[in-house]
């Protein structure tokens, strides 16, 4: 599972376009970043909408960690977002840890991502 994650977030850029293999994911999967839970389908809907991702850019740092004997696959990102607003398309810059925890039956029910930066100071690195 931590290969298939690995190729989600480094060809799929998977945090900036929700293009992740779905099959891995509970449908009653939540998605928890610094400013509010969604649900899978609008996590999806809600990322592909707020985010050029052909603008973004989304890197591994390091490699996909597996913990607590498969329970939790956790890795450290760093990317550059940009929005997807008419005419401009700001982008901020963030890192962070992202931890997927899988249910009983092996697919991933929650999604955690904890910010290195204070939304304000991910708002600070705007760049148009």
């Amino acid at each position: 599972m931590a290969d298939i994650v690995r190729r989600d977030l480094v060809e799929r850029q998977f945090l900036a376009t929700a293009d992740f293999t779905p099959d891995i994911y509970d449908e009653s999967c939540t998605f928890t970043d610094e400013i509010d839970t969604y649900q899978k389908d609008k996590f999806i809907k809600g990322t592909k909408a707020l985010f050029v991702g052909s603008e973004s850019q989304v890197e591994l740092v390091g490699d996909v960690e597996v913990l607590e004997e498969g329970k939790k696959l956790q890795f450290r990102f760093q990317e550059t977002l940009a929005f997807n607003f008419p005419l401009v398309h700001p982008k901020v810059t963030l890192s962070g840890t992202c931890t997927l925890t899988r249910g009983d039956d092996g697919l991933i029910v929650a999604y955690r991502e904890k910010w290195d930066q204070s939304v304000p100071e991910v708002l600070a690195t705007t760049k148009f």
